[in-house]
């Protein structure tokens, strides 16, 4: 395998060999990090934001790390590889997307001094940690904007893959807009890739088209925002600001920040004491932030702050119930609130969804 051509390595070169490796606890002065991204790192979405954290990991470590990166990996590519980053020398491997979790979770007992960490996911090993940001929280707020920007008083939302993570995030834009007007509704198309300009703008098209003036997208480029600022309505960006793509179009957009995070796992595996872990960080963790908001009144903005502060201290909880399904059958009542576990094993829509579950 050849790595991308877009890989950066700092420092020394890598450590030759899997079998040198150290064992779990032992501390090292120096560590080789690789990183399977499932996009381009020109998508300027989620993953050129993954590259934006190692680079930050990178700044902050210096030459005590090294780092291979390989990008656009296909998930039947996947075990090849993170077998070649390994016979590379990678101490410590993040696999960045929902779409790696079963094939880490397979791959990772088989090499018990690598240490891996995927991008989402409901479980953990021994040496495999899981990591993601609580982005349902922006969701929600994305749902209060929509439901004060929108005249049709229909959202589109331009969707990857059927997976708990995509389906508690339309419902959570549900649930910020019927906070405002329960007449609010969402429409989704659903493009089966995390990264196709050509899908996601024919998406945002059909969805334009049968009457959604605010968009809001789980895919990793600005394609339909792009579309939203033709077409003259509004929308969300994803992963980074994406205010440059749509600057009459865009209202605001969740903000990865994923690089303090890789630079303290890197550093316990220099320090010899990383354990598996569970991290699911809010807007007040500073794993993600929402860009300015922009394109809405004052007293609009005004209100998407409060919603967004009140997020992150948590006196606000998108889950709060009383939550009922598309079919009228409730879920939880009011005064209860979904666990974590509830929220990432979701496979409902929330009524108000115009679309069946695949």
């Amino acid at each position: 395998m050849t790595l991308s051509r877009r890989h950066l390595m700092t420092g020394a070169a890598a450590l030759a060999g899997s079998a040198a490796l150290p064992g779990p606890a032992a501390a090292q002065d120096r560590a080789n990090v690789g990183m399977i991204l499932i996009g381009p790192v020109g998508d300027f979405g989620w993953s050129h934001m993954h590259d934006q954290g190692r680079r930050r990991m990178l700044e902050v470590l210096g030459d005590r790390v090294t780092s291979n990166l390989v990008e656009s990996v296909a998930p039947p590519d996947f075990d090849r590889v993170a077998t070649q980053l390994i016979r590379t020398g990678a101490r410590l491997i993040f696999t960045t997307s929902f779409s790696y979790f079963a094939p880490t979770q397979r791959l990772a007992p088989r090499h018990p001094n690598v240490f891996f960490e995927n991008a989402t996911g409901p479980a953990t090993l021994p040496n495999m940690a899981v990591y993601n940001a609580r982005f349902y929280e922006g969701r929600y707020v994305q749902g209060v904007i929509a439901a004060r920007k929108s005249r049709s008083k229909q959202i589109g939302y331009v969707a990857t893959f059927p997976v708990p993570e995509v389906i508690h995030a339309i419902n959570t834009v549900m649930r910020g807009a019927w906070s405002v007007d329960p007449s609010m509704r969402i429409r989704v198309v659903w493009v089966n890739a995390w990264s196709n300009p050509g899908r996601e703008a024919e998406a945002a098209r059909a969805l334009i088209d049968q009457g959604c003036d605010v968009l809001c997208s789980h895919t990793d480029g600005p394609a339909p925002l792009q579309l939203a600022e033709q077409r003259g309505i509004h929308g969300f960006g994803q992963a980074s600001d994406m205010t440059r793509f749509a600057p009459n179009a865009h209202l605001t957009s969740s903000v990865n920040s994923w690089g303090d995070y890789y630079a303290a796992r890197a550093r316990a595996v220099l320090e010899g004491n990383w354990q598996a872990s569970d991290t699911w960080g809010g807007l007040g963790s500073g794993m993600f932030s929402l860009a300015p908001f922009t394109n809405m009144t004052p007293e609009q903005a005004s209100e998407a702050e409060r919603i967004r502060d009140a997020l992150a201290n948590g006196t606000l909880h998108a889950f709060d119930g009383p939550i009922i399904r598309q079919d009228g059958t409730p879920v939880i009542p009011a005064g209860q609130r979904l666990t974590d576990d509830q929220i990432r094993a979701m496979n409902y829509f929330y009524q108000g969804i115009d679309v069946a579950m695949p």
